[in-house]
């Protein structure tokens, strides 16, 4: 095992930077955790900037745009999807609504009768579809042979209810700290791209050099034993780096655990390093160029934190960015981590397709490997 040792050894002289790229991002995380960690988390209702675009203009959607009117602020706008995301984005609105020409018949056949377009990340959108869900439930059940009975729902939503909160002995599962995992875990996968493909690049190019590879081939070791030590020496490497970053959502929110699915990020995350591990395979049997393989290394993993989800949410990202995204494994990555499961079935496609991909890129990393031997 002197290959694998040696790699080891080699490693380690690139502590310094697997250390300052986990001491920033664990620095971010805490800031991130510090933000989250008293903030109130209680629905309370407010008055909602609320865009609508009407393409029924019948009196059930005037109906509903009234009534949202009441404790909100209407914006009556044209349907343009990329305007209307980016004022959400940006904050303008709360969100907005489309609604169709057959809206009518979709409510009373009990289809989906209009889209919502909201930040999901914000309390506010559950104001927004609790409110528009009460209003289409009441004139469904006003609905007769004549039409909807609208006065007869605006009585209906216009009585007060008096409510007394009883304070639960066992508090709610915090989800601010659901959040901050999803932020955390979103971020790792940008971490992983970067220094798998830095450290491990650079240290494949000490072993792919000339003067190393000549003494490999005279030496008495065999060539299959020598790479399956390489690869072992990188398993070993990519592990010890996803395994600091597990343990550090651990020890920055370890009490938490309990109120989040941890097993699912924590899955999630193995697979992904898997298919990263098989990338920086590919790469480095593309190249030993040190000034290139940094490059990439910058590239790819903020490439795809840009188009993927990590640094914008994939509900902004327009349909032909994310159709890019879709051709790396951060895009599944990303989706499995905002996605609310019951069982590993619900999340399903989106590991296959991380594993595929690593297995995609090994592949091809041991094709390109295949014809530089015979060079």
């Amino acid at each position: 095992m002197i290959v694998y040792k040696y790699f080891l050894k080699t490693a380690y002289r690139y502590k310094l930077i697997i250390l300052s790229y986990a001491l920033i991002f664990f620095i971010l995380s805490m800031i991130n955790g510090a933000s989250t960690e008293n903030k109130d988390i209680s629905f309370e209702e407010s008055n909602l900037d609320i865009a609508v675009v009407d393409n029924s203009n019948s009196d059930l959607s005037n109906g509903l745009i009234d009534y949202l009117d009441k404790n909100n602020t209407i914006i009556m706008m044209e349907e343009d999807i990329a305007e209307i995301k980016e004022k959400i984005f940006l904050q303008v609105i709360e969100g907005a609504i489309i609604i169709p020409e057959n809206f009518d018949k979709n409510v009373l056949e009990k289809n989906e009768s209009l889209e919502v377009i909201k930040d999901d990340r914000l309390m506010t959108s559950v104001q927004i579809e609790n409110e528009i869900n009460k209003y289409l439930i009441f004139a469904n059940a006003s609905a007769s042979e004549d039409g909807f009975n609208l006065d007869q729902v605006s009585d209906s939503l216009n009585q007060d209810i008096e409510v007394e909160l009883i304070k639960a002995d066992n508090p709610s599962l915090n989800t601010s700290a659901n959040s901050w995992f999803k932020f955390y875990f979103n971020f790792t996968g940008y971490i992983i791209i970067a220094i798998y493909v830095a450290v491990l690049g650079l240290i494949m190019t000490e072993f792919k050099d000339e003067n190393i590879e000549k003494r490999t081939k005279i030496s008495s070791k065999k060539f299959m034993n020598f790479n399956s030590e390489i690869y072992l020496g990188q398993i070993t490497v990519g592990a010890i780096i996803t395994l600091i970053f597990i343990l550090g959502s651990l020890v920055l929110k370890g009490k938490h655990i309990g109120e989040v699915d941890f097993i699912k990020y924590l899955v999630n995350t193995v697979i992904f390093s898997f298919s990263i591990l098989c990338f920086t395979f590919l790469i480095n049997n593309l190249t030993r160029n040190r000034f290139l393989i940094n490059g990439l290394s910058t590239v790819a993993s903020l490439g795809t934190a840009f188009i993927s989800g990590v640094m914008v949410p994939q509900a902004f990202l327009s349909d032909k960015v994310l159709t890019i995204a879709k051709f790396f494994p951060t895009y599944y990555f990303v989706r499995v981590n905002e996605t609310k499961w019951t069982s590993f079935l619900d999340i399903k496609y989106e590991l296959f397709m991380q594993i595929l991909f690593g297995i995609v890129f090994l592949l091809l990393g041991l094709y390109f490997s295949k014809i530089k031997q015979k060079a």
